[in-house]
């Protein structure tokens, strides 16, 4: 009798292929409102990882991490550089405290507004410059059609925002974060092939005089974007009323950008690698890289203990392992487990089984 498949296959149908991805190796779920999600253990650890690679390269452009609150005045969102109205997707908080706010609030879906605020306090001269900040922060936008990791109302990602004294070196540094972030992570730690591309003039992030983006090819044949950085000019600068002082006394407006990735990627990385079995998780971000499983115990306890004694052999090498010897599970259900999340490697051990 044939078996049946744990996941409905790629090519029969990719986008039910991928949920079922999510929920049997156990990745995330659907939150209680609607576009939400909850993001489950295993991947809360390829994710973390995925911001430590991150935030090493972005700390090496010269960039430092802050934080910035998350609301903003519904009047100050408004002002965005070509934006004269509260776009649909804004999350507007109109009563808190048990009233009415005089001024409803905007939830942050995005911080050029918020952090713009604070440059024009923290930029006095060109001695300031250039100022290179990020945050790692949770936003909300209300997505029409939500999928997981690819589209959520609430997703979790980082943000630069940085102003510099010319255009050159605005531009400059924006290709660097595209190119020495991004690219480097995707292609040399998600083992994801990207490409660069420029954004047209519709498609760029409102107020931006360029935006690059890093696109990728997935399973079912289609791009899928996964990180963008813009060149905002000095559009913001003129609004938030970011200037400066130059070298010789003039008072000089600055040029500013913005860049992030989110946990889009963890979506880009399900559907670049998997395959009909599961994830195939690379090992540089992988929690667990390889497991050793016992197929079946023994009555005094050789087996386990043997198998015990390679994970902490692996272990002091540094290899990130797991022991998985639940006697009481068949061995063939944790195997199609361990599969379908995309270890990379599993070792099995027991009676008459060599590694």
């Amino acid at each position: 009798m044939a078996r049946t498949p744990v996941l409905t296959p790629q090519g029969e149908d990719f986008p039910r292929w991928y949920q079922d991805v999510l929920t049997k190796a156990e990745l995330a779920e659907n939150g209680p409102v609607r576009g939400t999600m909850v993001i489950r253990p295993y991947a809360d650890a390829i994710w973390e990882r995925m911001v430590a690679e991150v935030d090493a390269r972005i700390k090496a452009t010269g960039a430092e991490n802050a934080y910035f609150r998350c609301s903003s005045r519904r009047a100050t969102c408004a002002a965005r550089p070509s934006t004269s109205r509260v776009l649909p997707e804004l999350a507007v908080v109109t009563h808190a405290g048990g009233k009415e706010l005089e001024e409803p609030a905007v939830v942050r879906p995005t911080s050029e507004t918020v952090i713009g605020e604070y440059m024009a306090k923290w930029v006095q001269s060109y001695r300031d410059l250039p100022l290179l900040l990020n945050q790692w922060a949770n936003v909300v936008r209300w997505e029409l059609r939500p999928r997981l990791f690819l589209r959520t109302s609430e997703f979790l990602w980082q943000e630069g925002h940085t102003a510099h004294a010319t255009a050159g070196e605005a531009s400059a540094y924006a290709v660097r974060i595209l190119t020495e972030v991004y690219r480097d992570f995707m292609v040399n730690v998600l083992a994801i092939p990207v490409h660069i591309g420029v954004k047209t003039a519709a498609e760029r992030f409102a107020g931006a005089t360029n935006t690059l983006a890093c696109e990728a090819m997935m399973g079912d044949g289609k791009a899928l974007q996964m990180g963008t950085s813009h060149e905002l000019g000095q559009n913001f600068a003129r609004v938030f009323d970011i200037g400066f002082l130059d070298s010789e006394g003039s008072q000089q407006l600055a040029w500013t950008t913005s860049w992030g990735v989110s946990t889009r990627m963890m979506g880009g990385l399900i559907m670049a690698h998997g395959d009909d079995s599961g994830m195939r998780v690379p090992p540089r971000v992988a929690e667990v890289q390889v497991v050793v499983m016992v197929v079946r115990g023994d009555d005094d306890g050789a087996v386990a203990a043997a198998a015990r004694s390679i994970v902490d052999e692996l272990i002091a090498a540094g290899v990130r392992t797991r022991l998985d010897d639940r006697a009481d599970a068949p061995f063939g259900r944790r195997a199609t487990d361990w599969e379908l999340k995309g270890c990379p490697c599993v070792w099995s051990w027991g009676p008459a089984i060599s590694p």
